[in-house]
């Protein structure tokens, strides 16, 4: 069961990273496009800054938990390397359990900060671009950062219990000599 939850979360992990990555291509499109309206019929786009700021939350939150899978974040974990065994599962426990702490302890004002712009029809001072969907996006990547601490919580007190079994769905991050030869 602990798989199939896994892969599921991946899969929303996969999807929200692809958004990301759409946004991103759909940004440089916009500059690229900007920058020649400029130079070449001096009529720059209108707007363009008001959606680039809005698309930066988009692409940078909604993918946080799928880099946090890839172990693709900044690491702190001299201790955790030290310690092997049980007591290096529990080490990663109560890593994983301060991080949830701190992502249950923003969500909600992420959420009331999206409800207040979604009933105001809070927009962008240049164009008008209403700001809810990026106001959104925070706590819809936050809540898939959550889920993926929750289900580590239930791997490490499995592991804890039994540190023979398999680490599922835990970040494996890259060994630092490996990545100086490439």
């Amino acid at each position: 069961m602990l798989e199939k939850l896994d892969k599921a979360l991946m899969r929303v992990e996969y999807l929200t990273a692809w958004l990301g990555g759409l946004t991103i291509f759909v940004i440089m499109l916009l500059v690229t496009t900007e920058v020649l309206m400029r130079r070449l019929f001096n009529a720059p786009i209108q707007g363009q800054i008001d959606f680039i700021q809005m698309a930066m939350v988009t692409f940078s939150v909604l993918c946080i938990s799928y880099c946090y899978r890839q172990a693709g974040h900044i690491r702190m974990d001299m201790l955790q390397k030290m310690a092997r065994g049980r007591m290096g599962w529990a080490t990663h426990l109560f890593a994983t359990i301060v991080a949830l702490f701190v992502v249950l302890a923003i969500l909600p004002g992420t959420w009331a900060h999206f409800m207040r712009a979604w009933e105001l029809g809070d927009t962008t001072i240049g164009v008008g671009l209403p700001t809810w969907p990026s106001k959104l996006a925070v706590p819809v990547g936050l809540g898939i950062l959550a889920a993926r601490l929750m289900l580590e919580l239930w791997v490490f007190g499995r592991l804890i219990l039994n540190d023979k079994l398999k680490p599922i769905g835990v970040p494996e991050p890259p060994d630092p000599l490996e990545d100086m030869d490439a």
